[in-house]
């Protein structure tokens, strides 16, 4: 069951949580298609690099630019796991 496991609250400095008040959650990644549509909207900067992670408590993906704080990413909420992911397509498929 999704979600059964353990939660995880942000516990980092104060003032960083509250400097992502307002910033959007990390997008939400469901199928391969969310994947794509994220890659090819993402900056260019960005594509080279790992991406901020969160499994947000429903079991879905959101990801947000390497920068990004892994409580925007979350939108300040409690996530299953967090961290930095990186992408590489395979050749034919």
């Amino acid at each position: 069951m999704v979600g059964a496991g353990r939660r995880y609250r942000y516990v980092g400095p104060a003032d960083v949580q509250a400097s992502v008040v307002g910033a959007p959650e990390g997008w939400p990644i469901r199928s391969p298609v969310d994947l794509d549509t994220y890659l090819a909207a993402a900056d260019p900067r960005d594509r080279d690099e790992p991406f901020t992670y969160v499994i947000d408590l429903g079991g879905t993906l959101r990801l947000a630019p390497r920068r990004s704080e892994h409580v925007a990413c979350a939108g300040g909420g409690k996530v299953l796991g967090a961290g930095e992911i990186a992408f590489a397509r395979q050749r034919g498929g």
